[in-house]
Order: structure tokens, then sequence, then C-alpha cells
């Protein structure tokens, strides 16, 4: 530590245990708390075979493809001349394949029926009544918690037709994008037929005309070689929201120089922690913020990931940016009206879609990336990997809530794709000398020990699985959907929604 750079402010309040060791794994208590939900012992749950599955397929990629309505649906089939009858969910192109198919393939336009083309699939709702008004059972649960906030609407808006496009080779992949008139890449998952236009999107805000709100509880950042880029501060600041950024002694001149460059300093304060380059993940750096937070008096406080570039309300099958700190003020508000909420935070924007009947939040779930946490919570951060889960599944397993809104949402950049932080120090670390690497930068097996970690620690509920190009954990929190949430004595709902002062501008301006 140089002459200049600040000393800690605060003492750590206990050692940090990274959960490396096996032996601590297996002997935790919490590893097979859920006995007493079923009354007999868990068995630990096996990887799952779906990466053998995904290896054994001789399909080149597959892709989803939502189409908006049924004229879009017959100029779909008119460009890439094949007919999608309704009750067809995936299919190839071209269809037959031109290498073994006895059927020739050549321009010859196809027959379009477009009363073939809707789809013979559909989903029953299960309905109940409010207020005479017939409703899914589940909007009549968050209806009746859901008070007091802003307004939030949110319909089915799906395409016509949604269909797996499955390409046998490159080329056919190439071919057609070229039909379509898209540029698509080999890590294009989804598209919409015609091409949406973003534009619009791009200027619509969520502001406070009236003055910006600030958040009750102080906010943190956790940030590890990342002084670059900076990019959950930056976010934060353009909301003018003050915040602290925990950071280890070697970065300090780093950091320090990117709030002048980034022009954050009159919104940042930066926390020097008493460790460096220990190894064990961020949980040691968010347990200090955590201590600093009791240390100025704060009976709850933000921890949020120095990957998230901006934050989101959902309303009305729109997902707009909000430009001003109340998005936290909000989430608190909702929270500190009850008495068994630990742990709460967004969702990520790019799991929740404008066109899906989401309800505003959902309980006993995990929370990543930007949590609000009660001081009081006996559970604090551990584990070198998915300190998060883990954190979240203990506070579940002591019959606790935890709570992800989807009413608001996060910006979050995808795991290994910003460098710095755990990237560096183990994510591209770890089997790092595999081809696939080398070739792309990216390292799918760089998160299997992270998900092992998991699976170790929480055998009743998690196992190991290949998702999205790479091993995740998937945990199962089916045992925990009958938590409720217990408002606080004494606390009465508002019957009217409030809405802030948030006002919807279509012209934004950086």
């Amino acid at each position: 530590m140089t002459n200049d750079t600040p000393k800690p402010e605060v003492e750590e309040s206990s050692s940090y245990v990274n959960y490396m060791n096996s032996e601590d794994r297996f002997n935790d208590q919490y590893n097979v708390s859920l006995d007493r939900f079923f009354g007999e012992p868990i068995k630990p749950a096996l990887a799952d075979a779906t990466k053998a599955k995904r290896k054994n397929t001789s399909d080149w990629k597959a892709i989803y493809v939502h189409i908006n309505t049924l004229e879009d649906m017959v100029d779909f089939c008119k460009v890439i001349n094949q007919m999608i009858p309704g009750t067809v969910r995936e299919t190839y192109y071209p269809l037959h394949d031109p290498d073994v198919s006895v059927v020739s393939v050549d321009d010859t336009p196809v027959t379009i029926d477009p009363a073939l083309l809707i789809s013979k699939f559909k989903d029953d709702d299960e309905v109940s009544t409010l207020d005479g008004v017939e409703i899914s059972l589940e909007e009549a649960k968050w209806k009746a918690h859901w008070k007091g906030m802003p307004d939030f609407e949110q319909e089915h808006n799906h395409a016509f037709r949604s269909i797996i496009m499955k390409f046998r080779k490159k080329e056919h992949f190439k071919e057609f994008a070229k039909r379509i008139g898209q540029d698509l890449s080999d890590k294009t998952k989804s598209i919409r037929h015609p091409k949406l236009n973003i534009t619009k999107n791009m200027l619509l805000r969520w502001i406070q005309p009236e003055g910006r709100t600030l958040p009750k509880h102080p906010l943190y950042i956790v940030s590890k070689g990342r002084a670059d880029t900076m990019m959950t501060s930056r976010s934060l600041s353009r909301m003018q929201v003050p915040h602290y950024i925990v950071i280890e002694p070697q970065d300090h001149e780093a950091y320090d120089k990117a709030l002048d460059k980034f022009g954050i300093r009159p919104y940042v304060t930066l926390i020097v922690a008493p460790f460096s380059n220990h190894g064990d993940g961020p949980g040691r750096a968010r347990n200090y913020a955590w201590d600093h937070s009791i240390s100025i008096g704060a009976t709850s406080h933000w921890v949020l990931d120095d990957n998230i570039a901006d934050f989101y309300r959902l309303h009305q099958n729109q997902r707009i940016r909000i430009e001003s700190g109340v998005i936290f003020q909000m989430m608190e508000d909702f929270v500190d009206r009850y008495d068994n909420i630990y742990i709460a935070g967004p969702q990520y924007r790019f799991f929740i879609p404008s066109d899906k009947k989401n309800p505003p939040f959902v309980v006993n779930t995990r929370v990543y990336s930007t949590l609000l946490i009660r001081n009081d919570c006996k559970h604090r951060w551990r584990g070198r990997y998915n300190e998060d889960t883990d954190i979240c599944l203990r506070v579940l397993k002591d019959g606790d809530v935890c709570l992800q809104f989807y009413a608001f949402l996060q910006g979050k950049a995808a795991t290994q794709s910003v460098k710095g932080g755990n990237t560096a120090e183990f994510y591209h670390a770890e089997f790092a000398e595999n081809e696939e690497f080398e070739k792309s930068g990216y390292n799918s097996l760089g998160t299997v020990n992270k998900s092992q970690m998991l699976v170790d620690m929480h055998p009743d509920v998690a196992r190991l699985v290949w998702r999205y190009d790479r091993w995740h954990h998937y945990v199962d929190y089916s045992s925990f959907r009958d938590t409720e949430m217990r408002l606080k004595p004494g606390v009465v709902l508002p019957e009217c929604n409030n809405n802030y002062g948030m006002k919807l501008i279509t012209d934004f301006k950086e």
C-alpha cells in the first residue's frame, strides 16, 4: 500500500471461508436442510447429460424465429420459399438436406396457404376472480401486495408464431440470413421477422422532472481490475446516485484517475479494503461493504456487481431505462413493509421478454448482481464461487424470503464478457489451456468449478448442467414456493398506486 492510498475505514468482522476444501462443503449444516421439508434424507443430484446429447446432434445450429402477424408469417414463408403449417414448431432450412434428399431443391415458388399457418398450439391459464374480474391465480396473489407501488400492466403480447429454425451446415445458415435480409452471426440465438426497429425505444426514458429521488440505503459496488470500464458506477452517476466502490489497495491509483476520466467523482467514494489478490472471489469484499454499512448506521445496504450498464422499468410491455435513483427507493419501500424478506433485487433484463405476461415480482428464488440485504441477516457471504446463490439458499432454508423484482430490471453484461474481476482471476485462468479458449477467448470450462462447488454445498437442490455453451448449476427452488411474505406489525397497505413522480419522455438526450 503506497503512502497516498487511504487506510481501510473499518475492520473485517470475521475471517472469510472460501469453501475450496471439499470437507468444508460436505459437512456444511445447510447442504441437507431440506430433509425437514420431506421427512427423509435427500440424495445428491447427478450431473445431467445435456452436454452429451448436444454433442450427438448433427445440426450445426438452431435459432428461434418470432413472427409478429399472419401477414408477416406469409412473407417469411415466401422469402425462404417454404411452407410452415401451424402444426409445426420446428423445421429445417432448407427443409430437405440437399446432400441426401431425393427431392430436388430449386427456387420454384411453393404454395403458401395463410389458413394453414395459424398455430395449433394453445396454452390455457388457470383463472380465478378478484373484484369480479377473471384473472390468473398468480395475478391475484401479487395484486394483493402491489399496492402503493407504480402502475404495472403486462399482458401476453406474443408473436403470432415462434419457430425453431435448424441448420445442418453453416452455409445453409448464411443463405437463410441473406434471404431474410438480416445480419446474423454464429452467436445469434433468436430473431424477429421482420427485423425490429429499436431506434424509438432508445430515446425513451423514465425520469423524475420534479427532482430525482435517492435510495434510502447506501449502495456499494465491489470492483477489481476494471478501472477502465467502471460500468455500474457510470450508470449510477448518470442517474446522480451517490455510491461507494470497494476496491483493493493495488487498484487505488487507477480508480482514482478514472473518477476524473469518466467525470463521476461527485458521486463516488472509494473504499480501500484491507486485503488484496486473495483469490477467494468477491464475497470477502461484499462482507467488507456490509461491515462498512453497519459502521455508518445503515439497517440495510445495496451491493452491486461492477458490470451493470443500465436499470429498467417493465410496464405496458416495454422495458424502458430509468434515469433516477427512484428505482432503488421503490424496491426499498416494497421490501421494508415485510419482516421476513432478507434479500431482494431486480431480475436481469435479458431474462424478462417484454411480450410475456410476468408479475411485478416473484418470491423464493435467487437474487443476482444487484442485491438489497438487511444488515440483521444472520448469514454472510462465503465461498469462492456462487456466493450469491449460496447466501440466498441459506436464507430460504431458514424459512425466510428472497424476492426478485420483474417490474424493475438490470442490464447486466454476460459472464466472462468484461475483462477483470472474476473473469481474469479464475474464469479465464481455470482450464484455460483448451482449443476453444485459444481461438475465441471464451472459456466454457471456466465455470465448471464454480458450479460444482454449489452442487457440493447444496446437493439437495442443485445439480450440474450444460447450457448456453458452458457449464451452469441448476437449482430447484420448488421446495420454497409456499413460504409467504409477512407484513410487519401495524403495516397497512394503501389502496392506490404511487408512481413516484415518474414521467415518460420520448426524446432523451445524454
